[in-house]
């Protein structure tokens, strides 16, 4: 009887001793070779390095697998030649730019990305060089499975879904405690879901079930998010991938100085493309080495008996083909090129019966113990008769066949499905498709679908930058006329004060074909924002799910958001993370309008968090949770708000996200007053620079003051100028603020030059011009260059500025960002603001009250949340607003080390809590002993 294991798709494969044929080792589609290494090598399945002086060890000469002789039997790692024929349900990659990821492995040629172009998905640690692309393994994460046929969601099993090497360098597995990870070679695995690591040889001994790991409490869960597939829902693949494919492809082949460059086709439509490998062989290899390399090179492990190599030469716009003959040397390729190219190559099939094959049938969603079968069809036989006999063969033979359709799916650079008509025979399309493309065809399958089974097809696309205020009527004419008769739509959520729509399609290549339309168009000259959004069921929710909405500002903080999101993005469903620079944080908050409770991570700096909550202000109306808890991870330059919450002062490139997370969902709740503020300049309305703050900015209308909503600080005189310098500096060159110490930097030299300069005198007798009155109460001010009204302990980039100590008088209270107090400060300069910024001293203290009035008898810089302008003189207005938001601020207590450490291990249900104990560490689990118990337990079951 075969032994079996679990492969790292999830797949059944075989174990058998390695079976010795043509002087090749097989297993698990391997082929290896004895070999002798001339510098340090590490086996690929225990990471031990391999010693001795010769034949070290074995190689696969397909995908270049390292093992010891001792290792060969335990090998479980698929050969890249037969990973995509294990995929049961193929998920298509989300592929970044290309880009160079040092000290990382490509999972496809198992070899260094160095300095290579690669390629890196968005959404789980999948690399490949640019010229590895092509034979990529469609296993993704299945991040949005939402089945509307599954009611329950307690009783879905949920299995780990394992990525080989890559892992982090802290990484420990979790069966014997040791390191894990490895920066000499691509080995061990690490579950996208959960995060928990293990050797190639440990993981038998875990539970394939998976909880989602700590975070699953803040985690969207991909079966209760419905995302239809569409070209345009996952970010595609940018040309310069192609492009960067044929620079790296001899680097990646490794082709010699002094052997023969050859260039490989898989087609004639591959031909025409000129999509081509390189390989590099001796220059006295006969034909049928070069076949192997040949093989080798588009990661075919087939008998090389099937396959033949014909030379192409071009004469003119004529094309010929000459097969080359057995013995034939490569010497002898190429002579007719007279421009010196390299010798092009067909790889071709030996087509000796093309009547007759077999084909693989996968039974999709039907529920059948086998993976596929496989049928034998001719030229002749149709898509009926083929549906006919798979029904047969899965054993539902009395199922109609009139219910199923047979999908075509093609996994080029993706995943392409099309319903085959009935009258369609597969075979004759296979053998052309053979001819056009080895690895396309072989890339090709088809599933059994049933007809009526209730399918998700909904797709929702967000459409904003449109004109504000207008009716839901008007809005629905826009759209009719832009799209005219190309696809039928409903107008979902309509969000008039920011110009935004929602659209409803309930066919797929309607919504696509509408996207095309909206991009392109424009109204009123302004180009339309659209893209796809996921949707949530909150019914499928679990009862104790609060899931975690993350926005990221990636322009805050020297463009560190760049890299954040993609780290984010690995840790949650990337379905629960949104770039501020697509639409802002309308996108994000639509998705989860209707959900009763979540929270909200916002990656930036104080703006971007003032941003968010007008939003959410504008919103709260047509959400279920208008209020949810806001987390901080900040981004900006003062990042003041953050600091009051305890969350750090500065996001810093390397830092780890998972602790952040982690942290969140131990956070407390805490109210934040807001403020409104109001203008009332020489009683009529001025414009004023600054929009971006406002939630209720009346700018067109001469019966209404100019209103802001402030969360921060208030200031007038000293440190708006200053704060207006700097920020004048920066919209004159916005490319060289892209560092926070540069900016800093920058802030330092504006007040150095306004303490050594005349400028500063500007604000000198700033008191003689200014009346405030708190409360009623009117202030009699000491001689001041400025005054700052503080709703948070925090001002200038950590500076207390207010003080914590009592000086004994009773007169003032403790500071708090949720007492209905704001406390008055007063600067006398420009020294004093460094003596603060450097906690050498605090302000001048002058006041706490809740209603503040202020008369400006001439035009000041002011500044509302660090956004600075010059205001005309007139009245200022500060009130608290109604507008309260929830904020998280993270706990100082430590989470205790408990006796007995929780494992995945003992799950027995998906919906238990499996929290590690020890705060950012993922990976901590039950002791070895524990681990062979339940070995023991699943054996008997």
């Amino acid at each position: 009887m075969a032994t079996t294991a679990t492969s790292l798709f999830g797949t059944q494969v075989d174990l058998n001793p390695t079976a010795e044929k043509d002087g090749y080792e097989v297993g698990h589609g391997h082929i290896f070779m004895k070999k002798t290494f001339h510098k340090p090598t590490y086996c690929h399945h225990c990471t031990d390095m391999l010693w001795g002086l010769i034949g070290q060890g074995f190689i696969c000469e397909v995908c270049n697998f390292v093992s010891h002789e001792r290792c060969l039997e335990n090998v479980i790692s698929p050969c890249s030649s037969i990973a995509s024929n294990l995929i049961k349900d193929p998920v298509a990659h989300t592929w970044g730019e290309p880009d160079r990821f040092k000290k990382k492995f490509c999972n496809v040629c198992r070899r260094s990305l160095g300095d290579c172009l690669a390629l890196r998905c968005e959404v789980c640690e999948y690399y490949a060089h640019a010229a590895c692309q092509d034979f990529a393994v469609s296993d993704c994460l299945k991040i949005a499975c939402y089945d509307p046929n599954k009611k329950e969601t307690s009783s879905q099993v949920v299995f780990h879904h394992w990525r080989e090497g890559n892992l982090p360098a802290n990484a420990k597995c979790l069966v014997c405690k040791k390191t894990s990870a490895s920066t000499e070679c691509i080995a061990s695995k690490r579950c996208e879901w959960c995060g928990v690591t293990s050797h190639t040889g440990c993981y038998r001994s875990i539970s394939p079930e998976c909880n989602y790991g700590p975070l699953r409490e803040i985690l969207t869960l991909p079966n209760t998010v419905s995302m239809p597939k569409t070209n345009y829902s996952v970010k595609s693949v940018s040309k310069s991938a192609d492009e960067a494919a044929v620079e790296e492809e001899e680097s990646v082949n490794e082709p010699g100085s002094d052997g023969t460059v050859i260039r490989l086709f898989d087609g004639n439509l591959s031909f025409k493309r000129r999509v081509s490998r390189t390989i590099s062989v001796p220059k006295d290899a006969t034909t049928h080495q070069i076949l192997e390399a040949a093989l080798k090179a588009y990661q075919i492990s087939e008998d090389p008996r099937y396959y033949y190599l014909a030379e192409i030469t071009e004469a003119g716009s004529h094309l010929h083909e000459r097969r080359l003959k057995e013995g034939e040397h490569s010497s002898n390729l190429g002579k007719n090129n007279r421009d010196g190219r390299p010798p092009s190559l067909f790889l071709r099939y030996e087509e000796k019966d093309l009547k007759r094959g077999t084909i693989r049938v996968y039974p999709g969603t039907l529920r059948v113990p086998v993976a596929y079968k496989s049928i034998s069809i001719n030229n002749f036989i149709s898509v009926e008769e083929v549906i006919e006999m798979a029904l047969h063969k899965f054993g539902l033979e009395d199922e109609d066949p009139k219910e199923y359709n047979l999908v075509e799916v093609v996994l080029d650079k993706g995943v392409q499905d099309r319903v085959m008509d009935r009258e369609e025979c597969p075979w004759p399309q296979l053998v052309e498709a053979r001819r056009n493309s080895l690895r396309k065809m072989k890339q090709t399958r088809y599933y059994l679908r049933k007809i009526k089974e209730r399918r998700h097809d909904r797709s929702e696309m967000y459409v904003g930058n449109l004109p504000i205020n207008l009716s839901d009527h008007r809005y629905k004419q826009i759209f009719q006329k832009t799209l005219a008769d190309v696809a039928q739509f409903t107008l979902g959520a309509v969000y008039a004060q920011n110009g935004a729509c929602v659209l409803v399609f309930e066919d797929v290549d309607e919504a696509e074909s509408s996207y095309h339309i909206l991009k392109e168009a424009t109204v009123d000259d302004k180009s339309l924002i659209v893209l796809f959004v996921p949707e949530i069921h909150p019914e499928r929710l679990d009862e104790d799910s609060c899931p975690l909405l993350v926005f990221v500002n990636v322009k805050s903080g020297g463009c560190q958001g760049v890299e954040l999101i993609q780290n984010v993005k690995k840790l949650v469903n990337p379905h629960q993370v949104f770039d501020l620079d697509q639409g802002g944080p309308l996108p994000g908050l639509h998705v989860f309008s209707q959900l009763k409770k979540y929270r909200l991570l916002i990656c930036g700096g104080d703006g971007t968090v003032g941003w968010v909550l007008s939003v959410l202000d504008d919103m709260s109306q047509e959400s279920v949770c208008s209020r949810p808890p806001i987390a901080i991870l900040p981004l900006g330059t003062g990042n003041d708000l953050a600091r009051t919450l305890k969350w750090g002062g500065g996001y810093e490139y390397g830092d780890d996200i998972y602790p952040i997370l982690r942290a969140i969902v131990d956070a407390e709740e805490i109210k934040l007053d807001r403020w409104t503020v109001i203008f009332e300049p020489d009683g009529k309305l001025v414009e004023c620079d600054n929009k971006s703050n406002s939630s209720t900015s009346s700018s067109g209308n001469d019966d209404m003051p100019n209103m802001f909503v402030m969360n921060n600080y208030f200031g007038i005189g000293i440190d708006a100028d200053v704060c207006l310098a700097f920020h004048l500096k920066r919209e004159e060159n916005p490319e060289k603020f892209q560092s926070r110490i540069y900016n800093k930097g920058v802030y330092f030299k504006v007040g150095v030059r306004k303490m050594m300069q005349r400028e500063r005198r500007s604000c000198k007798d700033l008191y003689k011009d200014l009346r405030v009155e708190v409360d009623g109460q009117r202030l009699e001010l000491p001689p001041l260059e400025g005054i700052i009204l503080l709703n948070i302990g925090s001002w200038g980039s950590g500076a207390d500025i207010w003080g914590q100590d009592d000086d004994g008088s009773g007169r003032w209270k403790k500071s708090s960002p949720s007492d209905g107090n704001l406390e008055v400060v007063g600067l006398t300069g420009i020294v004093h603001m460094g003596q603060i910024q450097s906690g050498l001293r605090t302000g001048v203290r002058l006041a706490q009250g809740s209603h503040i009035r202020i008369w400006m008898n001439s035009d000041m810089p002011v500044q509302v949340d660090g956004e600075p302008w010059m205001q005309l003189a007139g009245q200022v207005v500060i009130t608290r607003s109604a507008l309260q938001a929830t904020m998280l601020k993270k706990s100082k207590l430590k989470i205790k080390r408990r006796n007995t450490e929780p494992t995945i291990l003992n799950a027995t249900s998906p919906t238990e809590d499996r929290r590690s104990p020890i705060d950012g560490d993922p990976r901590k689990t039950e002791p070895p002993r524990l681990l062979a118990v339940r070995s023991e337990e699943l054996n008997k079951v």
